[in-house]
């Protein structure tokens, strides 16, 4: 994480979320919502400012804030506010890191990202396609972080070839923006292409008691992705329109790129895709197959590449590479989200949300709209989803609707959480320093509306052919 070292906004962000927390606990509880449930919603908030004004190491705020439920009286015991640790999600995490790793070491993605710009590589703009194409099938099985830092460097490495400064960081804003929201479209086409999408069917099966299965998910995801990823290319041309390069450019880096990939498919790469393709053989299978567990199999999947004969990762490099951050704060928001359930908040929430029939389309579309809405309070997405199951699962039951197909959209609308860049996935770019806070919702905004406009009319035709229980 480097040195620490505090300014003015740090500290502002630190005694604003002091000042929050005190009022949360000065607060008295009402019928509908208790005290404990009014001090959940302090801690969350100021959470969240220790967040955006980064006044802490993400690490630490974790700490501190799991420390401060039992602290609080929002939950229990201490052990009660580790409860999002032991989920398995904060283990596939872990998996995925591991898994992404192997992917970096051999030149498998590189590989496909060569022969797409052999292809389509024509300029700047098919170029950027062909980035966020290899982004987004990549986030298919691997976690939308380790997918992202992939690419981005892959993108550093193509802006090196622009000499004028301008043209650079234009095109910089373009891909830096382009790439993260790639990876969170990409992470929509299977379970195990986010934590999110695993977080909402373990909730599915906690408070419903029913579950989406692997192919189920695919069956919305996969042409949700194919209208999202081709908008969000044409929006990031348009928006940004990054500057044109040189053809022998193109070529020169193209040349850099094969130069590190061997002609055939051999040894640890050959090792990477076998264990790969047999990660995703499992993962379908466990549609058919309840006992198959596909956070169980994206771990043993990660341990295999450990393996005497295998070893295409070691433990040094491994957790040097694992994005502790990452780990510590889908944990932390686990517990917190947790505790707001606990705590009455959730069912507060319930109460407020409309509870009259709706059609199909405008239901699918107030889901993805309120999912979206709630983003900009509260821009981490687990906690979003650990938060609303309940509500969005009630307001399922209200209106007549499987809470499957409320959970899916849950999901899916909160993986897509990039209207600014205070997501886990956006912030690995936006540190690149290529782009401001204020550029990102120029393109993700109207993404966002395309994404309730998609969700509204395509579900209805999808779940025709693929009915959720």
């Amino acid at each position: 994480m480097g040195d620490y070292a505090m300014n003015k906004r740090n500290l502002t962000g630190l005694l604003l979320a002091a000042a929050v927390i005190l009022i949360s606990c000065l607060i008295p509880g009402t019928e509908q919502l208790g005290a404990a449930g009014v001090r959940a919603i302090g801690l969350v908030a100021a959470f969240l400012i220790l967040l955006i004004f980064e006044a802490l190491p993400i690490i630490i705020t974790c700490l501190i804030f799991v420390a401060l439920l039992p602290l609080l009286g929002i939950t229990d015991s201490f052990n009660a506010a580790l409860s999002g640790f032991s989920n398995q999600v904060v283990f596939f995490i872990l998996a995925s890191f591991g898994i992404a790793e192997a992917f970096a070491k051999v030149p498998l993605t590189t590989r496909m990202l060569a022969f797409l710009l052999r292809k389509f590589g024509r300029n700047i703009r098919t170029i950027l396609l062909s980035m966020m194409v290899c982004a987004a099938v990549l986030s298919s099985i691997v976690s939308n972080v380790p997918t992202c830092a992939i690419f981005m460097a892959l993108g550093l490495k193509f802006l090196e070839f622009y000499d004028r400064e301008e043209d650079r960081r234009r095109t910089g804003r373009a891909f830096m923006i382009a790439i993260p929201v790639a990876s969170m479209i990409g992470g929509m086409i299977t379970p195990a292409g986010s934590s999110i999408n695993l977080l909402a069917i373990s909730l599915l099966e906690q408070h419903a008691g029913t579950t989406i299965t692997f192919v189920q998910w695919m069956a919305y995801g996969i042409p949700l992705t194919l209208v999202m990823l081709p908008a969000a290319w044409i929006l990031a041309v348009l928006v940004f329109r990054p500057a044109e390069i040189d053809r022998q450019q193109v070529h020169s880096f193209l040349q850099k790129l094969e130069a590190g990939i061997p002609r055939k498919i051999r040894g640890a790469e050959l090792k990477v895709l076998v264990l790969t393709l047999i990660m995703l053989v499992l993962w379908i299978a466990s549609s058919w197959v309840p006992s198959i567990n596909v956070m169980v199999v994206a771990v043993l999947g990660c341990c295999a590449m450990f393996l005497p004969g295998i070893q295409v990762l070691d433990c040094r490099s491994f957790f040097r590479e694992v994005s502790w951050d990452s780990f510590f704060l889908v944990g932390a928001v686990l517990s917190i989200g947790g505790a707001m359930v606990s705590s009455g908040v959730s069912a507060w929430i319930t109460g407020l949300l409309p509870s009259a029939r709706m059609p199909l389309p405008i239901f699918l579309g107030f889901i993805t709209l309120l999912v979206f809405l709630l983003l900009v309070l509260i821009p981490v997405a687990p906690s979003l989803v650990t938060l609303m199951a309940t509500p969005v699962i009630s307001l399922c039951a209200a209106a007549g609707y499987s809470p499957a197909l409320g959970m899916l959209i849950l999901a899916l609308a909160a993986g897509n959480c990039y209207l600014l860049p205070l997501d886990t996935v956006t912030l690995l770019t936006y540190g690149t320093g290529y782009y401001k806070m204020s550029d990102m919702p120029k393109c993700t905004v109207w993404l966002q509306l395309f994404m309730i406009l998609a969700v509204s009319l395509l579900f209805p035709l999808i779940l025709r052919l693929a009915p959720l229980g």
